[in-house]
C-alpha cells in the first residue's frame, strides 16, 4: 500500500506565512512569536528533507527523522506526526496507532490534509474506530480569544484649525493651561474677547501670531479673527479646535448672514462645544452642560426655544442672544459640513459658499474623542494588545486606572475571562473608559 501525500498540501503548507503559536500547561506562560518567516537555517533544511522524503514515499526514510521532526513544535502535531503515524503503519511499526491517538489527543483534528490515506491506512486497525470518533470531535479549545474590544470609530479628517509649525511661539503669546480641558477652554474664551474691540476688518491670512501682533499695534478685526486666534491657541494647548461658520436661513441673500464662532473636544465633558469668540460666549442646555454645533442647530432648525447662554465678554441682552442664535440655520466647520436637505453654494449672491467634506448628517464630522481601538500584537512572546486612540493630542493610555509605560497591554494568560478598562490620556487627565475583553482556555 502506497500513500499518496497531496502536493498541494506540501505546497501550500510551505509556502504561506505562518502564525506560530506553542500553548504550554497552565501552570506555564504561553509563548508566541510572530507571523514572519521562520529564518532558522537547521529548521528550514529539516522541513525541506521531509518535504522531499515524503514527495518520494520514502517512509522509512521520513521515519528515520521522527526523533528531529519532534522538535518543530510548528508541524508535528498537525503534520510530520500524523505523517510519520502513517509511514509507521505502512512499514508495520506497531506503535503507529498509538501515535495516531496521542496526536489526536493533542489536538490533530485534520485528517482531511492526508485525503482519505489516514482511514485506508488504519482502517483494519481495531483502534480505528476509537481514533476516527476523536478526530470528529475532539477540537482544541481556542488559547486566547478577544470576546469584546473597544474601536475607533470611521470619521471625516478632523479639519483642526492650527497654527503649523508655530504653536510654541503661539502658547508664549496666550495665557498658561490651567488643570482641566474646560477650564483652560473658558479662560482663553474670556481672554480673547477681551483681546480687541470688534471691527469689521479682515486679515489676508490664517495666522494667530501675526494677528496678535497687529492687534498689539492697534488693529482691530471681526469675528474671523477672534475665532481664529481661539481655534489656534486651544490646539497649541492641546485641546483639539476648529472654526465653525454659521450662517442663517436664505443666507443666498442679503448681507450680515454669516458669523464664525469655533468649536472644540473637551476632554472632561467628553463632548464637542461650541465656543463664540467674539462674544465670548457658550450656549448650555436645560441641565446646565454646554452645547456644541449639532445641537444647536437641530434646536434651530426644528423652532425650539432658543437655550441659554453664557457669557465671559460683556454682557448680552436677550435681543441681542436671539438674533446670534439666528446664525445656526446651517453649520460648516473647518472638517466639514452637512444638511439633509439641499445645499446652497451662493452666499449673499455673489460669494462661494466653500465647504471641505459634505455630509448628510454630521456624525462622521463629530467623532468621539474618548474612543480607542486595539491591535493584536506581541510583547517579548507574551500575547499582548496595541492601543490605538482617537485623540489628536494622546499622551499615553492606562488600563484599570493605571498608567501604562508604552501603547502596549500584555494579556494575563491565566486560564479564565478577563476584562481591563482602558483610557486615553492627555494633558489634562484620562478620557472615558472603553472594555476590552478576553477569555483564556
Amino acid at each position: 500500500m502506497h500513500a499518496e501525500v497531496p502536493e498541494g498540501l506540501l505546497r501550500r503548507l510551505f509556502s504561506q506565512r505562518m502564525t506560530v503559536m506553542a500553548v504550554y500547561p497552565a501552570s506555564v506562560s504561553m509563548t508566541l512569536t510572530t507571523g514572519a518567516y521562520l529564518g532558522e537555517s537547521a529548521l528550514n533544511a529539516l522541513r525541506t528533507q521531509a518535504q522531499d522524503l515524503a514527495r518520494a514515499k520514502d517512509w522509512p526514510g521520513l521515519l528515520a527523522l521522527r526523533t528531529r521532526l519532534e522538535h518543530d513544535r510548528l508541524f508535528w502535531t498537525d503534520l510530520w506526526g500524523p505523517m510519520c503515524a502513517l509511514a509507521g503503519r505502512l512499514t508495520g511499526q506497531p506503535d503507529a496507532a498509538d501515535l495516531l491517538a496521542d496526536l489526536v489527543e493533542a489536538g490533530f483534528s485534520q485528517p482531511e490534509l492526508f485525503g482519505g490515506e489516514l482511514k485506508a491506512a488504519f482502517a483494519d486497525d481495531p483502534r480505528w474506530p476509537e481514533i476516527s470518533a476523536a478526530l470528529g470531535s475532539k477540537t482544541a479549545p481556542v488559547p486566547v480569544a478577544l470576546t469584546d474590544w473597544p474601536v475607533v470609530t470611521p470619521a471625516a479628517p478632523l479639519g483642526l484649525f492650527e497654527l503649523a509649525g508655530r504653536a510654541g511661539e503661539l502658547l508664549s503669546l496666550v495665557p498658561p493651561p490651567l488643570p482641566s480641558a474646560w477650564q483652560t477652554a473658558q479662560a482663553m474664551l474670556a481672554w480673547v474677547a477681551g483681546r480687541w474691540r470688534h471691527a469689521d476688518a479682515h486679515m489676508e491670512i490664517d495666522d494667530a501670531v501675526e494677528c496678535l501682533r497687529r492687534v498689539d499695534a492697534g488693529r482691530r478685526y471681526a469675528c474671523v479673527e477672534y475665532s481664529l486666534v481661539l481655534s489656534q491657541a486651544l490646539n497649541a494647548l492641546r485641546i483639539p479646535a476648529r472654526q465653525v461658520s454659521l450662517r442663517q436661513a436664505n443666507y443666498h441673500t442679503g448681507v450680515s448672514r454669516g458669523h464664525v464662532v469655533s468649536e472644540a473636544w473637551i476632554d472632561d465633558l467628553n463632548r464637542w462645544v461650541l465656543l463664540d469668540g467674539q462674544n465670548g460666549l457658550y450656549w448650555i442646555g436645560a441641565d446646565g452642560k454646554p452645547l456644541g454645533a449639532v445641537e444647536l442647530q437641530r434646536l434651530a432648525r426644528t423652532g425650539a426655544a432658543r437655550p441659554d447662554f453664557v457669557t465671559l465678554g460683556a454682557e448680552m441682552s436677550q435681543p441681542d442672544a436671539d438674533d446670534w442664535f439666528s446664525y445656526f440655520a446651517h453649520v460648516t466647520t473647518s472638517a466639514g459640513s452637512w444638511s439633509p436637505e439641499p445645499f446652497g453654494i451662493v452666499f449673499q449672491r455673489v460669494t462661494m459658499q466653500l465647504s471641505q467634506r459634505l455630509e448628510h448628517h454630521p456624525d462622521a464630522l463629530y467623532p468621539d474623542l474618548s474612543e480607542l481601538g486595539v491591535e493584536t500584537a506581541l510583547l517579548d512572546g507574551q500575547p499582548a494588545v496595541r492601543l490605538v486612540s482617537g485623540h489628536p493630542f494622546a499622551r499615553g493610555f492606562a488600563a484599570d486606572g493605571t498608567e501604562l509605560d508604552s501603547d502596549m497591554l500584555v494579556l494575563n494568560c491565566t486560564p479564565g475571562e478577563h476584562e481591563h478598562a482602558l483610557q486615553a490620556r492627555t494633558d489634562y487627565g484620562t478620557l472615558r473608559s472603553r472594555m476590552l475583553r478576553y477569555v483564556v482556555a
